[in-house]
């Protein structure tokens, strides 16, 4: 072969082997870039996810403590539980309203109150007595956790939660001191109770959290597992308490593995690789979106009903005022009436499905334009952008009445609820979400006072109505403890010889600012002061002494059925007796119907204990509610009283009296003997007395009298008309 040749094809050859050296360098070069960037991006999308996931914990972590330090902030910046913690009846009311709810509350498990001094007054775990020391339970941080509380001076500062090591396991636990919300109110910073709730992370709980965050696998570690995720728990001093660990989902490298066997197939398919690698890179990034989207979603909206959550109602609130540009911001609250008593019928299942409905219809009734939320429990909000035109506030009142006023058929029941509504508007200028809730907050109570299912409207006016409350509620409450309460005496007499048989003991009271107040303004203030029991047992002790004076007759006294779901009441009852003097057959205790209904148990237990301990049980206002033949023998009344409102019709009315004498021969019917009250004039007495009703009360007779003119009386002669209109 010619030199020249050989030359050229080595020549040739060189440069072959140099572009084929060239190709593979670059070919694996690009491969190693191709490889290391599918590595790199494997890495990031496990890191993406891994940062994600942490994220989600952090906030699974900050919910605990947000939805805690919320909890105890509305339990302890309350006015009621301020004014209960300084009565007598304190403990049986925490334990009532904070203690036995912790069996079944999803925000803690459990309550503890304890003073100033360092007195434990409840402490309670899943709704039972905690039985030992709550600083031996929780340990000495519970004591930096208090202390943390008690210096918290502004009404509405942070509550302090922390994470403890407890007898029980870990839990994230918060303190708060009880204080009022109205700023009228005096508040004793020395006398100040501390209000301590826990939420132990029970493997539930910590499932619902991974539930909820999207973060598959957690669990709770005392020690940090180098092997998964870890995200720490902090104490009270900032010291790792424990860890949620989980595993991390890799998502990067099963998308990796998924791709592999492309990868085999070599640089022919190379661009097809990178495009697949790009396609997951985006996949991934969607699928971070997506959850992003998800967890902002369950952040803002309440999980049963789907609408807005407190959150939620707080976020769109502050846009509205922020973007309102002038129009007038309407708020509603909206708090259903008898909801209650759904729950305690049929139970909470229920209870969750009628929330469910009244959601839709409130959807279904409302403008479109009309942002709606729960705010908790059975409390709603309507939120409306627009004029400050009276029409419009009917247009959105009218419609939440229309929804929750309409019968509810749930699982075949027809339910029948109603709803109080308060409401307050404000131009956007001067808007404050705390000023804009409280003013709805004070017109929604004052539609309840009305009688419920009405909608209130806030004027300046309504502040002078609270604190004319407030004051009367605090006028009793310094009556009370002074044992001030004055008890006037109604007689009964017999039907026929109209001689006085017995009295009926009235409660009277005057404000020393106001004057005499009517029984029925005082005593519901006296109830949703949780003043009732003191009241009542202060009316039986004046009666009881009182009566004793007076042989051969008796006395009648209303109880409150909250003092009747007293378990301790029938107790307290023997002693009072005992120390009057009184023998139990003459003292007649009345009470209404409504007890029968919300708490039958407890009714049917205390009433055999006072007619076991001899005194008479008498059912009041009968004749104007639900009570049934069956419910009347089966708590074994010793008698009934007609309710005044069937006697005032009786003069000319030839259908009340039928009325009348067809609820009396009820009576009869069952041998229960008869008291009509409210007779006024001689047709009435006649009509009741031919009716069958033994024992009559009225103005007729007399009205309500002092012991001294009883006394008098009684004494001179037995007739009742000498002492007719005192």
């Amino acid at each position: 072969m010619p030199r020249s040749l050989v030359s050229t094809t080595r020549h040739r050859r060189h440069i072959v082997a140099l572009i084929a050296i060239l190709f593979i360098a670059v070919a694996s070069t690009f491969a190693v870039i191709v490889l290391r960037s599918i590595d790199t991006i494997r890495n990031t999308a496990n890191q993406i996810d891994d940062a994600r996931a942490v994220d989600a914990a952090s906030g699974a972590i900050e919910a605990l403590r947000s939805q805690l330090s919320g909890t105890i902030h509305d339990n302890a910046t309350w006015d009621g539980a301020y004014k209960q913690l300084n009565s007598i009846t304190r403990k049986y009311w925490i334990i009532e309203n904070w203690a036995l709810t912790g069996s079944d509350n999803p925000l803690y498990d459990t309550a503890v109150v304890i003073d100033v001094r360092g007195k434990v007054i409840v402490a309670y775990k899943d709704g039972r007595d905690l039985g030992i020391d709550p600083t031996s339970y929780f340990g000495p941080d519970l004591d930096t956790l208090i202390a943390q509380a008690y210096n918290v001076k502004q009404k509405g500062g942070p509550v302090p939660v922390q994470f403890i090591q407890t007898g029980g396991g870990v839990a994230v636990v918060g303190a708060a001191t009880i204080r009022p919300r109205i700023s009228a109110t005096r508040v004793e910073e020395g006398n100040l109770y501390a209000l301590i709730f826990a939420r132990h992370l029970t493997p539930s709980v910590v499932n619902k959290l991974s539930q909820v965050f999207r973060i598959g696998g957690m669990t709770l570690n005392l020690a940090k597992d180098e092997q998964m995720l870890n995200v720490p728990l902090d104490d009270v001093w900032g010291r790792h308490v424990a860890y949620l660990s989980w595993p991390s989902k890799l998502p990067g490298s099963r998308s990796f593995l998924a791709v592999r066997s492309q990868l085999a197939i070599g640089c022919a398919i190379l661009v097809l690789f990178l495009a697949a690698i790009g396609m997951v890179g985006l996949a991934i990034i969607r699928k971070l979106r997506e959850d992003e989207a998800a967890s902002r979603y369950k952040a803002f909206h309440d999980p049963l009903t789907g609408l807005a959550n407190r959150a939620g109602f707080a976020n769109f609130l502050q846009n509205a005022i922020a973007e309102a540009n002038g129009s007038a911001i309407q708020l509603h609250l909206l708090d259903l009436d008898g909801f209650k008593g759904v729950n305690d019928a049929w139970g909470h299942a229920t209870g969750d499905r009628l929330l469910v409905a009244v959601a839709d219809r409130l959807r279904a009734e409302l403008p479109s334009y009309a942002f709606v939320a729960r705010l908790g429990g059975d409390e709603f909000s309507v939120v409306t952008i627009g004029t400050q035109d009276a029409l419009e506030h009917r247009v959105i009142s009218s419609g939440i009445q229309r929804a929750v006023s309409s019968e509810f058929a749930i699982e075949g029941r027809l339910i029948q609820l109603g709803g109080s509504v308060g409401v307050s508007v404000v131009k956007d200028v001067d808007a404050e979400i705390g000023e804009l809730m409280r003013t709805a907050d004070i017109a929604l109570y004052q539609a309840k006072d009305l009688g419920r299912g009405r909608t209130v409207v806030y004027e300046q006016a309504l502040n002078a109505v609270r604190n004319e409350r407030a004051m009367l509620e605090a006028e009793l409450r310094q009556t009370l403890c002074g044992e001030g309460i004055d008890v006037k005496y109604q007689p009964l007499v017999d039907a026929g010889s109209q001689e006085i048989q017995g009295v009926e003991a009235l409660a009277r009271w005057s404000s020393p600012t106001l004057g005499p107040v009517r029984p029925d303004i005082f005593i519901p203030i006296a109830e949703k002061a949780g003043l009732i029991d003191v009241l009542g047992m202060q009316v039986l002790e004046r009666a009881a002494t009182t009566a004793a004076r007076w042989p051969s007759i008796g006395v009648c006294v209303n109880v409150s059925p909250l003092q009747l779901q007293d378990q301790s009441f029938v107790r307290r009852a023997a002693e009072i007796l005992e120390i009057a003097g009184l023998d139990p057959s003459r003292l007649t205790l009345e009470i209404t119907e409504g007890v029968l209904i919300t708490h039958p148990d407890q009714a049917r237990r205390a009433i055999a204990a006072l007619k076991a301990l001899g005194v008479k049980v008498a059912l009041d206002d009968f004749g104007i509610g639900y009570a049934s033949i069956g419910a009347l023998r089966k708590f074994g009344f010793d008698r009934l009283k007609i309710d005044k409102s069937l006697a005032a019709e009786l003069d000319g009315d030839q259908k009340a009296a039928d009325v009348f004498h067809a609820t009396v021969a009820l009576a009869n019917a069952l041998e229960i003997p008869v008291t009509a009250e409210g007779i006024e004039t001689q047709s009435q007495a006649m009509i009741a007395r031919l009716s069958g009703c033994d024992l009559l009360q009225g103005y007729l007779f007399s009205k309500p009298a002092s012991a001294d003119e009883i006394s008098a009386h009684y004494f001179s002669s037995p007739k009742i008309s000498v002492l007719a209109n005192p």
